[in-house]
């Protein structure tokens, strides 16, 4: 299909090949990391039966991301990104190979898989910032924003994938280190091609080679945080993260708990994952239009009610056939409201920011899953997995509520091919904005609009 067909249906970016070869390599990587991640859950499940000891295994899993990821996206801007997802990719497989070994063991012991986890979890830690701020280095300004959809588009394909083959191969009581070993090549092998993909070169402003310790490890940190204090916009999109990030997608730790809940084995936990993964899917797919539609500030909102509604109704307690398209809302509503706050912080980051940014909001949105997880996993002990997910849905709706009415201003926030847009103008009213050419994801330059590749708001 040629370029125009691709932009006609709101993905362009894969008219890119560097953006092609990257888009498959993360396909099968994120298939085996959901293949991991329920093959993991199942492990500690049925050697433990206890959903607090799953939401602590969680915790332990995703520890890295609440302590490193402000670190990774420093070393995302100074290394690259393309570095750091390959040396990710290959070193998690490796890690995931040796959990399925110890799991696979006639005594397996626990703790060790823990210990395992947590490496994989500081694995997946360096290499999560750049799979995103990467996408400025494979297609040109205009075509970030479908590429940012479609890289949440194959996570949940491979969801889908991950799922439905994690369900098959635990079905039946196989041990779940086989599947996990499954996952290890499916993650391992793309990080021979992500290494040798053609990036568009970047400017390097600070040597990779410079002591990485005391204030220089810390200070890059603070100057994004203080950024993003400055421009309340854009740290009320950063804030609001940690709402879903806390309370939300915890959810993906309590499926195997509400499989057990259910009754429906592994087979069903396969058929729940595949449920959120084909929401998420049908939300790649159409997210660009959406964000089109409503302006990427609303889809923000739009993105957590359905995200919202889909964990209400699951908790409530439906059968089964409602229930997966409850979880199909959710995962749907997840993808389109990280799609639409990625594309904006991003959009209003500085070129020179843009990876700390980035590192930010996954820090609070991915990062604070391991204590929403052990939180999780605690309530889930004490009530339901089901009535936990119900409270995090109402919570979400008084979040993105609250949201609204301290900063209205997101609402009116847009990215369109000639620039940020607020309610239709570009950027000017709302906003002030340095006088320098566009050079980040926005689109061809426009002048004042956005200075070193994001909006430099110097807001009223």
């Amino acid at each position: 299909m040629n370029a125009a067909g691709l932009d006609r249906l709101g993905l362009p970016a894969l008219g890119y090949g560097p953006f092609r070869v990257f888009f498959v390599s993360n396909l099968f990587a994120n298939t085996g990391i959901f293949l991991f991640m329920a093959a993991f859950g199942w492990f500690v499940q049925i050697e433990t039966n206890s959903p607090a000891l799953v939401g602590l295994a969680s915790a332990i899993m995703g520890a890295p991301w609440l302590l490193l990821m402000l670190h990774a996206g420093m070393l995302t801007d100074r290394l690259g990104a393309r570095r750091l997802i390959a040396a990710s990719f290959v070193g998690g497989g490796l890690v995931m190979a040796l959990v399925a070994f110890v799991a696979l063991l006639p005594s397996p012991s626990v703790p060790a898989v823990l210990a395992c986890a947590f490496a994989m979890g500081v694995l997946m830690t360096l290499g999560a910032p750049g799979s995103i701020s990467i996408m400025g280095d494979l297609v040109p300004p205009a075509a970030v924003s479908s590429a940012v959809s479609l890289n949440f588009l194959l996570m949940n394909g491979a969801r889908i994938a991950g799922g439905v083959s994690a369900g098959w191969l635990l079905a039946g009581g196989r041990e779940p280190g086989w599947t996990i070993l499954v996952g290890a090549v499916l993650f391992g092998v793309p990080g021979i091609f992500m290494w040798r993909i053609k990036t568009i070169p970047r400017q390097v402003t600070t040597s990779p080679m410079r002591s990485i310790g005391g204030a220089d490890l810390i200070r890059p940190i603070i100057e994004a945080g203080a950024h993003a204090a400055r421009h309340p916009t854009l740290g009320m999109i950063l804030l609001l993260s940690a709402g879903p990030g806390l309370i939300g997608l915890p959810y993906n730790f309590l499926l195997p708990v509400a499989a057990v809940e259910l009754g429906i084995g592994a087979g069903g936990l396969g058929l729940l994952l595949a449920a959120v993964g084909t929401g998420g899917l049908v939300a790649g797919l159409t997210a660009e239009h959406i964000q089109r539609r409503f302006g990427h500030g609303r889809s923000i909102l739009v993105g957590l009610t359905s995200a919202a509604s889909g964990l209400i109704v699951f908790g409530l307690g439906m059968p089964l056939p409602i229930s997966l398209v409850a979880m199909g809302f959710a995962g749907g509503g997840f993808v389109v409201y990280a799609s639409s706050s990625l594309t904006l912080v991003q959009a209003l980051a500085p070129a020179a920011l843009r990876g700390r940014l980035t590192s930010v909001f996954s820090l609070l949105y991915w990062g604070l899953m391991p204590i929403g997880g052990l939180l999780g996993g605690l309530s889930a002990q004490a009530v339901t997995a089901r009535t936990t997910m119900l409270g995090a849905g109402i919570g979400l709706v008084v979040l993105g509520v609250l949201a609204v009415i301290r900063r209205p201003q997101v609402l009116t926030l847009s990215v369109s091919r000639d620039g940020l847009r607020i309610d239709g103008d570009l950027a000017g009213s709302g906003l002030e904005v340095a006088d320098a050419p566009l050079g980040g994801p926005l689109g061809a330059p426009i002048g004042s609009l956005i200075a070193g590749g994001g909006a430099v708001e110097a807001e009223r």
